[in-house]
C-alpha cells in the first residue's frame, strides 16, 4: 500500500475504531504548517451537528507520515488504527470557551521566543508575529506544560497575539524575559578551543543567542572574537577567530544540514561571526549567496 491510498484508508476507518461518542464526527486529511515544514495530518473533528456546542473541542494532530513509518514496520493496519484511536482517546478534551480564552490570556508568563530559519518558514511567518534577525526570525510560542520528554506547546498566532490583549512590542518585551529566566543559557566547552551555546534543557536553545549576557560570554569561552556554526534549533557552536575560517565552516555547515538530523531542526544556512570590538553579530558566510568570506 503506497502513502497515498494509506492517508485514504486511515481517514476511512478511523471511526470504526473509535467509541460511539465519534461517530458524529468527520474524520479529514488536514496539511498543517510546522517549522521547516508542512505535515499531512489526520484530524476526527466534531461533524456539523456539533459546530454550536458551547464548549471548544481540542483534537490531536495525528501525523500521516509517522503512521505510515509504523505501517510499514508492522505491516499491520489494524495495529496502526488501534494506536492511532488509543492517541485520539488520550488527547482529546473539551473546555468551555470562556474558560480557555481566559487561560491563554493569563499566560503571559509563560510565553516565550524562538529563533527560526526565516526563507524556510514563509508561509508560517504570514500568520504569526515575528521579528527579523539577521536570516532567522524571531516566533513567539506558549509553554503549556514541561515534562522530562520535552515541551508541550502553543504557537501565537496573529489571532491569538490580539485575544490575549498583546501588541507585538509587548509581546516581545515578556517572551525575552520568560525565555531568559525559564531556559538560562548554558556553555558546553568542546575540544579545540570550541563552545556549544545552548540552554539548561538544551531544546530549543539556540535561541539563547538572543540573550544580554550571551555574547559577554561567548567572548570569554572564546577568549575573542569569534564565529559561529548554527548546529540546529537546539544549539550553536563558537568557534574562536584562527582555528577554521567561515568558508570552511560553512561546508561543515552544509555537510551537517544535508546529513545529520531531522529537517524541522535544521536553523540556517549561514555561518555567524562576532566582533569583539564593535560587539557586532553579522552573517559571515552563506549556501544562499556569494558572500563567502576567508
Amino acid at each position: 500500500m503506497d502513502y497515498e491510498v494509506f492517508k485514504q484508508v486511515m481517514a476511512e476507518r478511523i471511526k470504526d475504531y473509535l467509541p460511539p461518542l465519534f461517530h458524529g464526527y468527520e474524520a479529514r486529511i488536514c496539511t498543517v504548517r510546522k517549522v521547516n515544514q508542512e505535515k499531512d495530518t489526520l484530524l476526527v473533528m466534531p461533524g456539523s451537528a456539533s459546530s454550536e456546542k458551547d464548549g471548544v473541542e481540542t483534537m490531536p494532530n495525528l501525523y500521516l507520515d509517522d503512521l505510515y513509518e509504523e505501517f510499514q514496520d508492522c505491516e499491520d493496519l489494524d495495529q496502526v488504527l488501534r494506536l492511532s484511536s488509543a492517541m485520539i482517546l488520550q488527547y482529546t478534551g473539551s473546555y468551555p470557551k470562556e474558560e480557555l480564552d481566559l487561560a491563554l490570556r493569563n499566560k503571559k508568563d509563560a510565553v516565550v521566543m524562538n529563533l527560526i530559519n526565516t526563507e524556510r518558514n514563509r508561509q508560517l511567518l504570514a500568520s504569526v508575529p515575528h521579528k527579523a534577525f539577521l536570516d532567522l526570525s524571531v516566533i513567539y510560542r506558549i509553554i503549556l506544560r514541561q515534562e522530562d520528554c520535552g515541551l508541550s506547546t502553543i504557537l501565537i498566532t496573529n489571532r491569538l497575539m490580539e485575544q490575549m490583549e498583546l501588541d507585538e512590542e509587548e509581546l516581545d518585551r515578556l517572551a525575552r524575559e520568560n525565555t531568559e529566566r525559564m531556559f538560562p543559557l548554558k556553555l558546553m566547552e568542546m575540544s579545540d578551543a570550541f563552545c556549544v551555546m545552548t540552554n539548561e534543557i538544551k531544546i530549543h536553545g539556540a535561541t539563547a543567542l538572543l540573550y544580554r549576557q550571551t555574547g559577554k560570554a561567548l567572548t570569554s569561552a572564546a577568549g575573542g572574537s569569534f564565529f559561529l556554526l548554527p548546529s540546529s534549533v537546539h544549539e550553536m557552536i563558537a568557534v574562536p577567530e584562527g582555528i577554521l575560517t567561515a568558508r570552511e565552516l560553512l561546508y561543515m555547515l552544509e555537510e551537517g544540514n544535508r546529513s545529520f538530523g531531522p529537517e524541522s531542526e535544521v536553523l540556517s544556512d549561514s555561518i555567524y561571526h562576532y566582533d569583539q570590538k564593535t560587539n557586532i553579530l553579522s552573517v559571515a558566510a552563506s549556501l544562499r549567496g556569494e558572500d563567502l568570506a576567508g
